[in-house]
């Protein structure tokens, strides 16, 4: 076996060899200074963007945010209402479907409700087995019901036989339009004896001589409320920096019975302030003075720049990264030649 060619690699250096070497060397610490400088970079973004959100924080009044929040709140709480709703929905409807079905003979101690699955697990006592069997041929005849299962009897200690079972329901049961909403309507309620009724001639116009403005909202992304003040009748909107005050679309509320002019939801140009008249029910007159106020831009970054030095950091990442590489080789191809003339003279 002819080892010569490990032994001439061994002890012959080739040049691709050295070229390949000092390219891994150079590519190892550009990769290193790249990861440091996208770390610099990444902290850096971070503060920019935690100005933002300072700056964004800072638009708009007190009140505004204070209105933003109550807001938020609510809907938060209408969230949660929603579902309260739902889940006492599916068991009105499922309480109202057992008491229509179920014979007089048989008697549930528990329920296990399950919204999702609009499943019913029952377990009770049956005064004898027939009654229990035609007690489950009802529910298989109803055609709200889907399936019967897990079904488990014993006799208890008053001879009466125990039971446990589940039902799968028609999710369409629950449905607005469903025989269980009208099991569930309520009745109307009782007229009054015409004793307590009272004359129409002393019924008094509730708020006939009220002219207010109770709400004065711009409908912007987002909405933007203003602040009125009642005894000097005068409103103040702040808007977003950049925003086009010429043709903004205001949402007016008034005092009931009142009407207001301009109109709501109407077009109107707000490059100088604008007077809304609120007319009351009795014919009566107060005018309201309106002025929109575009807030400076808030002091930070915009976007426009944080793009532009997001893209000015990446282009100097590679323009570092190139000359790294170049200077690496240049530096590999200085030393060979130098080398060179060395091994040139001895």
């Amino acid at each position: 076996m002819d080892l010569s060619i490990i032994y001439q690699l061994r002890t012959k250096r080739f040049w691709w060899m050295d070229v390949i070497f000092y390219f891994a060397i150079s590519l190892l610490i550009a990769t290193l200074f790249s990861y440091i400088i996208f770390l610099a970079k990444n902290a850096m973004q971070r503060s920019d963007i935690k100005a933002e959100v300072e700056a964004m924080q800072s638009i708009g009044t007190d009140e505004q945010k204070r209105q933003e929040n109550q807001v938020i709140g609510y809907q938060r709480k209408i969230r949660d209402f929603s579902d309260l709703l739902k889940n006492h929905q599916f068991a009105s409807y499922a309480f109202a479907f057992m008491q229509t079905q179920t014979m007089p003979n048989i008697w549930y101690n528990q329920f296990d409700l399950n919204r999702s699955s609009a499943e019913i697990k029952l377990s009770g006592e049956a005064e004898n087995l027939d009654a229990l069997s035609r007690q489950l041929a009802i529910l298989e005849k109803n055609k709200y019901v889907k399936n019967i299962g897990g079904l488990s009897t014993a006799i208890s200690e008053s001879g009466r036989f125990t039971f446990n079972y589940s039902l799968s329901l028609d999710p369409v049961m629950f449905d607005a339009g469903s025989e269980m909403a009208k099991v569930l309507e309520k009745e109307e309620e009782p007229e009054l004896p015409e004793e307590m009724k009272i004359p129409e001639e002393e019924k008094v116009q509730v708020g006939s001589d009220q002219k207010i403005i109770t709400s004065f909202r711009l409908l912007l992304e987002p909405e933007v409320v203003g602040l009125i003040n009642q005894e000097e009748h005068t409103i103040l909107l702040e808007v977003p920096p950049g925003t086009d005050v010429k043709s903004l679309v205001p949402a007016i509320v008034t005092s009931p019975g009142a009407t207001v002019f301009p109109e709501s939801h109407v077009i109107q140009d707000f490059t100088n302030p604008v007077v809304y008249t609120v007319v009351a029910q009795d014919g009566s007159l107060q005018a309201y003075q309106v002025a929109v106020k575009v807030l400076s831009s808030p002091q930070g970054i915009s976007q426009t720049e944080l793009q532009r030095k997001s893209g000015s950091s990446l282009l100097v990442i590679i323009v570092f990264v190139i000359i790294l590489i170049i200077t690496v080789l240049i530096l590999f191809f200085a030393i060979k030649k130098i080398k060179a003339k060395k091994s040139e003279i001895l």
